[in-house]
């Protein structure tokens, strides 16, 4: 096109304004008031026993819930700082450190005692909880990233399934015995990688950058 003139009046005839986007931690803020609560309501028919707070073990299982909370928050925070251009995740060590103080304790709350073999069916409920109460925040943060998109899709993502992963576990602490079984443990573990695994390969097309 010759008509440079032209071409800049039709640019700025199209163009809309930019809106600026709402501060990180406010971001987390939403997310957390609205996946939490989606996450409770798609699982609440998987378990019905609530957590019984009087029984041994109960202090640490509380710490352990904590820590969930504060590393699915933390990870989300880096999830949703990444995606902005010109930002960066939170330091690495700081969510690993987080994330071994919560493995820590929880084992610490593992009971010893050999699995009964009429128990070991009880990890694939956890699993099942855990990957059903993942699905509706999942869908919530990956329109979250959406909003901006982001340079790092695969880690964003990534990122953010390991932050719904450790929310999914606060919500199964709410309804799970204090003590772990060993068996249990695993599958929290295992349900966790699925959901980290599986977040990329759901957002990816909608998070990356055309």
């Amino acid at each position: 096109m010759r008509n440079h003139d032209k071409l800049i009046e039709t640019l700025s005839r199209d163009a809309r304004p930019v809106r600026r986007m709402p501060a990180t931690l406010w971001r987390v803020t939403c997310w957390i008031a609205s996946a939490l609560p989606a996450g409770a309501l798609a699982s609440w028919q998987l378990r019905h026993a609530l957590t019984d707070w009087t029984q041994p073990g109960a202090i640490s299982a509380a710490a352990a819930m904590l820590l969930a909370f504060i590393s699915g928050s933390v990870a989300i925070f880096s999830a949703l700082n990444l995606s902005i251009a010109g930002r960066s995740a939170v330091k690495a060590r700081w969510l690993v450190l987080l994330i071994l103080s919560w493995l820590i304790t929880t084992l610490l709350n593992t009971g010893l005692q050999p699995t009964h073999p009429l128990q070991a069916g009880e990890g694939m409920h956890c699993y099942q909880f855990m990957l059903t109460a993942s699905l509706p925040m999942m869908f919530i943060a990956i329109l979250c990233l959406r909003r901006t998109r982001s340079l790092f899709p695969v880690r964003s993502l990534m990122l953010a399934g390991c932050g719904i992963a450790f929310m999914t576990a606060t919500l199964l602490a709410f309804c799970h015995p204090v003590v772990l079984e060993r068996a249990d443990l695993l599958m929290h573990l295992a349900a966790a990688l699925t959901i980290i695994v599986l977040t990329p390969l759901v957002g990816y097309r909608w998070v990356a950058l055309n």
